[in-house]
């Protein structure tokens, strides 16, 4: 990497979060690294007083600090050159996926197909896409510009990828599913798999009820690694666009999610459960079928959901309830030993007088 900083500053402004400060001219940045090991040449990120101590010891090109710092960097000129910004963590998004992402071209397989990669003739891959070894891509499928479908990964049928998609290796997207641009999805990682649907006959045995929908995912998606996402019995299981999963998680057939979620390891949601937009969740929480969760609801505390969600906010624990109450009743139950033990003695004490 060797960039000048004014470059960097005007990627910034163009997202939508400009740096504050002095600019020198040819100021060249070689490299982005962790505040605790850069070096000369290097551009970091501060968005506490803590870190400012590595800067000093440490002396890099460029820090990218909070305002609320501005008075104690005062000191590294001419060394370091300070900007500053109200949102520290989106400049480190811009400007890390801008100069120092992942290079998939490093990898530097035969392409843009790789003669190991099985493709139907029927197949529609833009000229720009990239096809790691191994790769089988199925009957009518299309896959959009610049997408890379790395090792191993399995394709099938009639399947959409939008432009700028990642696949990583031995993924699977399941017949008829759709995936918008920009989206990732995970190692491992199962997008079609069969619903869980049975019918029982009067000697508790299970019949399968074929699970012939898809999966429809938005744009700007992040299926982490092993993740299942069930194809709906008839209709569609959707994700919609900007939400990001953890590793670790699965979505039953028939389920919607809504636009720009947060959902971590193990989240757990069964059929045909609704989740809103904005929605935030903790490792392990749970849904149960046929709920809703409204917009702008953030779930801890393993928390299981069992009934509707119809108001923004906090809400923990099995099953669920607002958080400022789970934080109260939980604190009562840690006395409970101690309020069964003044009870007794209070039981004791109104027995003996009588």
């Amino acid at each position: 990497m060797n960039v000048q900083l004014a470059e960097i500053v005007e990627t910034c402004q163009v997202a939508g979060v400009p740096l504050e400060g002095e600019v020198p001219d040819n100021w060249p940045v070689t490299g982005i690294a962790a505040v605790q090991s850069c070096g000369p040449g290097d551009l970091v990120f501060a968005d506490k007083p803590a870190l400012l101590a590595h800067v000093l010891e440490r002396k890099p090109a460029v820090v990218v600090a909070a305002r609320s710092l501005r008075d104690q960097v005062a000191s590294l000129a001419p060394t370091t050159v300070a900007l500053f910004t109200s949102n520290v963590a989106l400049a480190h998004s811009i400007i890390k996926q801008r100069y120092a992402g992942r290079d998939y071209a490093a990898a530097e397989w035969e392409g843009p197909i790789h003669p190991s990669a099985i493709v139907h003739p029927t197949a529609v891959i833009d000229p720009s896409a990239w096809i790691e070894p191994r790769v089988v891509v199925g009957r009518n499928a299309r896959i959009g510009a610049r997408s890379r479908i790395m090792s191993g990964v399995v394709i099938e049928h009639d399947v959409v990828i939008g432009c700028d998609t990642v696949v990583h290796p031995n993924a699977v997207i399941g017949y008829n599913c759709v995936l918008g641009d920009e989206t990732v999805i995970g190692p491992g990682s199962i997008i079609g798999s069969e619903g869980f649907g049975f019918a029982q006959d009067a000697k508790r045995r299970s019949h399968p009820i074929p699970q012939t929908g898809r999966v429809v995912i938005g744009d700007r998606v992040r299926v982490g690694a092993n993740n299942t996402i069930d194809r709906a019995t008839y209709a569609e299981t959707r994700i919609g666009s900007g939400t990001k999963f953890d590793n670790l998680c699965h979505v039953a057939h028939n389920v919607d999610i809504g636009e720009d979620c947060l959902l971590t390891a193990m989240f757990c949601i069964a059929g045909s459960s609704q989740v809103g937009n904005r929605v935030i969740a903790s490792g392990q929480t749970g849904i149960i079928d046929h709920v809703k969760v409204c917009d702008d609801v953030v779930l801890v505390h393993r928390a299981g959901v069992v009934k509707d969600i119809d108001q923004p906010g906090a809400h923990a624990s099995l099953p669920t309830q607002p958080l400022d109450d789970y934080l109260r009743n939980t604190a009562a139950a840690r006395k409970n030993a101690e309020l069964r033990k003044r009870v007794a003695e209070l039981e004791k004490a109104l027995a003996a007088s009588r």
